[in-house]
């Protein structure tokens, strides 16, 4: 979804290799290996040169029978001439090549270059091409796939690469968060809202006692097991200290839901609040309190107030590009409770998979959620983001949550006071389910046509040709089709009685709604009917229309709809008084310049918004240009401090460096762009992270994206104004500066030790350097982080000298990481002038 918003900038990945050995032989490998290098940028307006070198390693000539399949994110290929072997795309991201009639035989040994261009760029080496595989051809007939080894080269001169992070600018950046102030007992993140001291503490020693009422068990439930998990306090029924589960007293004190106060005295820790959810909150802030501690805990005597300033705080995880757990999306859940989060957007379908059992379309998840070779995807879709050509494989291509799956993470999520939203992807981005019904029609059309056609998507007669953002040609819904609206309801209704098995109430589904490319419906004769019979004009009144109906279908079950920003732009005003009182949440993404006043505008027209940000909340963008830092980046680069620069009700002072890293005036980013009116400022609900996956090819690399950066998220959510926003010039810049620096702090001091101890994955920022008058000088944003470098041109180690002092420095490069908690960041290299 809002995932590559750029046509070619940095999009989806693919997966993997089709074919099979080589002639008639019988080995069980393919007969060829391959290397990929890059060539010439800009060799042609918006295309760059690459090449595989394709070599014959098997004992026999190398015949015309044979294919090889592999994945990239998408771009368009051209060849000049007539190449020996055709290089092209088979749909989307999945690619491949083939020997032509200008093919002569490779002998044993042998190797030649097929060199062709692509579209768009390649600077980041995680967008080179993956999953090669082999399938080969006896008589027209294909055989068994196999893989292809690849041996993908470095891109050359990295560091001259446009967008590799200036070691220079880093340092000086690094220069703003030397003074921090020394940690507080409260200093957590979340940053709670008013701490006042008090004399004396506590002492936690082994043994606590636990006071609740009945009605806060749960909570007591999940503050014992992670005291006893994380601490090792042990629960009993007297003790020297107890903690106390309480009502507040004076209900009128809560801000809203989600407030508690808690009170740390000599032998009593009491934790307040009007709601369960509440007292959750304060049992986070008293667990977080011990997170920088050792055994006997102490904790200051103190009084603390807090509640969220947005009651909507959530991250999108995409489990559709490429497939987490479930275990593992719990581990999530528990870790964005820990810091008050409270949405969980489940991204579970798209054009690559649908990953979640719905009874009565078992083709959903039997074609759905399995990739692998296919010529027809008759029985699983095809290969992409390398999830390999096995459709039976343990891979990040395959799986999806069964319904005890599913209801299991609802109620794990729900103990935790964070709400599930389910996403169906749709018109658009619809693939995986439009292909699995197409597979279900098929399966049925020759005994029981009505049940074939009955939750058909997509029209054979329908000869509209456009390409989506990823370059899929077949991936919207057909509108105008009465199977179509029978599909979405079924898939609801589904849903909700899952929810309603779990315990948990259902109030929205995220219906999607974005980037439907241009040309769709145009040669569809449904729609052209639909057209005439509803007297409409454009291609935008059949989406109109598309999501009129749904918000109705919505509502019918109960429900209000949410969707993509696209869900409210463009109608006529008879649709948007409809759809405002329909509307959960319109989520807004797209803040590249440009583009940002949408999401104000759409405030503004009534509907409630909850804050996406592209620039900021992207957690799949990359956290800068290093050609090894995995993600996207046609939204720009996010990290810590960028989501922690987000302000929600001042967007467009949220990005304080452009695309070069270089400052913007703030004080002039807000002239001629869209107000948020009063009453639209009662319609910002909150903000989410998004976290799309096409670049994700482990649970470890969900982690490496998520972590530190999701942490800016987390604050901005509970604390929306935060001091500087209503400064300016450098007062402005000192008040920001300052509390970056106590926020790197918390994360240096309380969150990576805290994460590395509980085997939670997370990236370390790269060091700054600076070579003055000969000499080094470094320095990190991760107080109590080592800094390693080398001068003679090899990667640093963490057995390379360690930075402690200005040092003499007359080399021509200096390589350098940071090193902490037994983790590496990715090298920075600085050339000296």
């Amino acid at each position: 979804m809002k995932i590559l918003k750029l046509p070619l900038a940095g999009l989806l990945f693919c997966t993997v290799p089709f074919w099979t050995g080589c002639g008639t032989s019988d080995k069980s490998e393919a007969p060829v290996s391959l290397t990929w290098e890059m060539g010439a940028s800009d060799i042609a307006p918006g295309y760059y040169e690459n090449s595989f070198v394709l070599k014959n390693i098997s004992d026999a000539p190398l015949p015309k029978d044979w294919t090889i399949y592999y994945s990239q994110l998408p771009r368009n290929v051209k060849q000049a001439g007539n190449p020996a072997v055709k290089v092209e795309s088979v749909n989307g991201n999945f690619f491949k090549m083939y020997p032509t009639e200008s093919f002569t035989s490779l002998a044993p040994g042998d190797s030649m270059r097929i060199t062709f261009l692509c579209s768009y760029k390649l600077d980041r080496n995680s967008h080179a091409p993956e999953g090669t595989y082999w399938v080969a051809a006896t008589d027209g007939k294909e055989g068994k796939p196999f893989p292809v080894t690849l041996n993908a080269l470095g891109l050359p001169s990295p560091e001259s690469l446009p967008g590799y992070p200036d070691a220079v600018k880093i340092y000086e950046s690094n220069l703003r968060l030397a003074h921090a102030p020394a940690l507080k007992q409260s200093d957590i993140l979340p940053s709670v809202k008013k701490v006042t001291p008090a004399e004396g503490g506590v002492v936690l020693d082994g043994k606590v006692a636990l006071v609740y009422p009945d009605e806060y068990a749960g909570e007591a439930k999940l503050l014992k097991e992670k005291l006893s998990a994380l601490y090792g306090l042990e629960i009993v029924g007297q003790a020297p200290v107890t903690i106390a589960l309480e009502t507040l007293a004076d209900k009128a004190k809560a801000v809203n839901d989600e407030y508690y106060d808690m009170v740390i005295g000599s032998d009593r820790i009491k934790i307040s609040a009007a709601t369960p959810h509440g007292v959750f909150n304060g049992t986070q802030t008293l667990l977080a309190m011990l997170k920088d501690k050792k055994a006997p805990y102490r904790l200051d005597a103190m009084s603390v107030e807090d509640y969220p300033d947005l009651l909507y705080r959530g991250q999108m995880i995409d489990i559709a590009r490429n497939f987490t757990t479930a275990d593992n999306l719990k581990k999530l859940v528990d870790i964005f409770a820990s810091y008050k989060m409270n949405v969980l957007h489940f991204h579970f379908a798209d054009d690559e998979a649908w990953r979640l059992e719905i009874p009565g379309l078992e083709e959903l998840t039997a074609v759905g959620s399995r990739r692998g070779h296919t010529t027809d995807e008759s029985r699983c879709l095809y290969p992409c983001y390398d999830g390999g050509y096995d459709p039976d494989a343990s891979t990040v291509g395959n799986g999806h949550y069964s319904r005890e799956d599913f209801i299991g993470l609802l109620r794990y999520a729900a103990e935790r006071h964070i709400r599930v939203i389910p996403e169906i992807e749709s018109p658009g981005h619809a693939r995986a389910a439009i292909v699995s019904m197409k597979a279900r029609y098929n399966r049925y059309k020759d005994t029981d046509m009505e049940k074939a056609a009955e939750y058909l998507l997509s029209e054979p007669e329908d000869t509209s040709r456009y390409a989506s953002v990823q370059y899929y040609t077949d991936n919207v819904i057909n509108v105008a089709m009465p199977s179509a609206y029978r599909f979405m309801e079924k898939v609801i209704q589904e849903l909700a009685a899952m929810y309603e098995e779990a315990g948990v109430p259902l109030t929205t589904v995220h219906l999607g709604g974005d980037e439907v490319a241009r040309g769709v419906w145009l040669g569809s004769p449904k729609c052209r009917a639909l057209m005439k019979e509803e007297g409409m004009t454009k291609p935008h009144d059949l989406a109109e229309y598309f999501i009129t109906q749904m918000a109705g279908i919505m509502q019918r079950n109960g429900l209000k709809f949410s969707g993509w920003q696209e869900v409210a732009l463009g109608h006529t005003e008879e649709a948007h008084r409809q759809l405002r009182t329909q509307a959960a949440g319109v989520y807004c993404w797209n803040t590249v310049p440009g583009y940002d006043e949408v999401v104000y505008q759409i405030a503004n027209n009534g509907y409630p918004v909850i804050l996406c940000n592209v620039g900021n909340f992207y957690m799949d963008m990359a956290y800068n240009g290093h050609p090894d830092e995995r993600g996207l980046d046609w939204g720009g680069y996010v990290d810590e401090a960028i989501s922690f620069s987000m302000l929600p009700f001042s967007i467009y002072r949220s990005l304080r460096t452009d695309g070069a890293g270089d400052s913007v005036d703030l004080d002039k980013a807000e002239k001629g762009k869209t107000v948020l009116t009063a009453e639209g400022r009662k319609n910002i609900l909150g903000v989410q992270g998004q976290l799309f996956a096409e670049t994700i090819r482990s649970f470890s690399g969900v982690e490496y994206l998520l972590f530190p950066k999701i942490m800016g998220l987390a604050e901005r959510g509970w604390n929306a104004y935060p001091a500087w926003e209503k400064l300016r010039g450098a007062q402005e810049q000192q008040a920001f500066d300052k509390a970056l620096a106590l926020y790197y702090e918390k994360i240096s001091d309380m969150e990576m030790p805290y994460w590395a101890k509980n085997g939670i994955n997370f990236r370390l920022p790269h060091p700054g350097l600076l070579v003055k008058d000969g000499t080094l000088y470094a320095n990190t944003a991760i107080r109590g982080a080592e800094i390693r470098y080398t001068m003679d041109g090899s990667e640093p180690t963490v057995n390379s000298a360690l930075w402690e002092m200005p040092v003499k420095c007359d080399a021509s490069v200096v390589k350098a990481g940071t090193f902490y908690q037994g983790k590496a960041s990715l090298p920075i290299t600085l050339k000296v002038e």
